[in-house]
């Protein structure tokens, strides 16, 4: 025989601004007038309560503390449902108090909705609830996964603590759209080769009968030799990503790296590295960059997730965010060799972007990752006008200054005047885009870059003659 029983658990919610109520199988959550003093470790911070009561069925020979685990599941998905809204996670550890009891409690009934910071996502709740429904297996694991690697990478502190792990869990969410995405893949490839046979053999003036049977027969060893083993994971990514219209050039190639790095964390490599950046990890981690890649991976996934239920969250940060992903260096070759033409170009392209992504940034940045003079010395030769006559703002001057570094060691003399210019007029105006303009150096140094003239540019401290020139002393 059972027995009903109720609990109730208070969460601090990260995000002070949400308003919130939706009801999920026996689950009720909503948001009190409560507000609370959350103390993570390392200062305390303002976090909205949000409330969640759950109705269960116990057995009458178990204890109320069984309670606990009857509800775990809907908790779990609740948890993972605001994370996914808030962007911020929402775990068990957030739970401050609780209370379990076998007289139902009491609370206002009210319409679904979602609110946070004045932006009002009832109608994407409503979608993901029914999504839920629809699919519940998949996307409740879809959203628990991005709720572990958002946690993950918060918890880390902003040291990489925790970065291998969160990429791990991360990549769990593209293998489990690979998986799920697979067998319609398959399934297009198959027929696109069983129509390639079809108009194959209806070139011999076949009836329709025998170009049945001739494709009948060939179509499993053709399939065999096309499809085969081919169907990887990457390219079943990708298949997901242009399906969703998120495919490029430059996101595949982000792909095809992330998954070098994932088989990296997961299968093990050397990790001993002799140089650190900022933010600096308590251990050797497998993967390099990590920092930067999981805000892409984040982003990315969040949007894929989006795109799977039907709603329209994260679409322009991930737009926003794709500005900032390495071109792949065929492109990047191609354009520096003059076999690569970029539609209307003008200058300010360079900036604000083009069909490829080429711009400072990314130039700046692929060059990072593969540095060789001949490089450099291709984007003097093609970019050197623009580069000498490109006018300095405090918002274009991040880029600036970072292509500017590299290129003040140019053997052109134009080009190097220009560069130190760049620099100066930068650092005195603090427009760097860097917490600190000596950053930079920490940064080309662990990439294995050697820049003489900001090197003496920082020994010789030319920096502290700029600010007193500036200040007229």
């Amino acid at each position: 025989m059972s027995v009903t029983v109720f609990s109730q658990h208070n969460y601090a919610c990260e995000v002070f601004d949400i308003d919130v109520y939706f009801e999920f199988e026996n689950t009720v959550v909503f948001k009190t007038t409560e507000k609370t003093i959350d103390h993570d470790g390392i200062s305390s911070k303002k976090s909205s309560a949000i409330t969640v009561i759950t109705k269960s069925e116990l057995e009458e020979y178990n204890g109320l503390t069984e309670t606990q685990r009857y509800c775990r599941k809907n908790l779990l998905v609740i948890q993972g449902i605001i994370t996914f809204f808030t962007r911020v996670p929402l775990t068990v550890y957030d739970n401050y108090t609780s209370s379990t009891g076998i007289i139902p409690m009491q609370y206002k009934k009210q319409d679904l909705h979602l609110i946070i910071e004045n932006k009002d996502y009832t109608l994407e709740l409503n979608k993901m609830l029914e999504r839920i429904r629809e699919e519940p297996e998949l996307i409740i694991t879809l959203l628990d996964r991005w709720r572990k690697a958002v946690y993950l990478k918060k918890e880390s502190y902003e040291a990489d603590l925790y970065y291998d792990e969160a990429i791990l869990s991360f990549f769990h969410i593209l293998e489990l759209f690979g998986e799920n995405i697979g067998k319609e893949l398959k399934n297009k490839l198959e027929n696109n080769i069983e129509n390639m046979i079809k108009k194959h053999f209806e070139l011999y003036y076949f009836s329709d009968l025998q170009v049945n049977e001739m494709v009948n027969q060939n179509k499993k060893a053709i399939n065999s030799i096309l499809i085969g083993n081919y169907l990887n994971l990457s390219i079943k990514i990708k298949y997901f990503l242009e399906k969703y219209d998120m495919l490029d050039n430059n996101v595949a190639f982000f792909v095809d790296n992330m998954i070098k790095i994932r088989n990296a964390v997961a299968h093990g490599q050397i990790a001993y590295q002799e140089k650190f950046i900022w933010p600096l990890s308590p251990f050797f981690n497998l993967a390099k960059d990590s920092y930067e890649n999981i805000e892409f991976l984040l982003f990315m996934t969040a949007t894929m997730i989006s795109k799977y239920i039907g709603i329209n969250c994260w679409e322009d940060e991930w737009k926003d965010l794709k500005a900032y992903l390495l071109v792949p260096q065929k492109i990047i070759d191609n354009y520096f060799d003059n076999k690569l033409d970029i539609e209307n170009f003008n200058p300010k392209m360079l900036f604000t972007g083009n069909q490829f992504n080429i711009t400072w940034k990314t130039i700046f940045h692929s060059y990072i990752y593969k540095p060789k003079v001949s490089m450099l010395r291709k984007i003097e030769k093609k970019l050197k006008n623009y580069f000498i006559e490109m006018y300095i703002n405090e918002e274009k001057a991040p880029d600036i200054f970072n292509i500017s570094v590299l290129l003040a060691d140019s053997q052109d003399d134009e080009i190097k005047s220009k560069a130190i210019e760049n620099i100066e007029i930068i650092v005195t105006n603090q427009w760097y885009g860097w917490l600190d303009f000596k950053d930079v150096y920490s940064y080309l140094n662990f990439h294995h870059i050697e820049i003489k003239w900001y090197k003496e540019f920082l020994d010789n401290q030319n920096y502290i003659k700029l600010k007193q020139k500036d200040k007229g002393e």
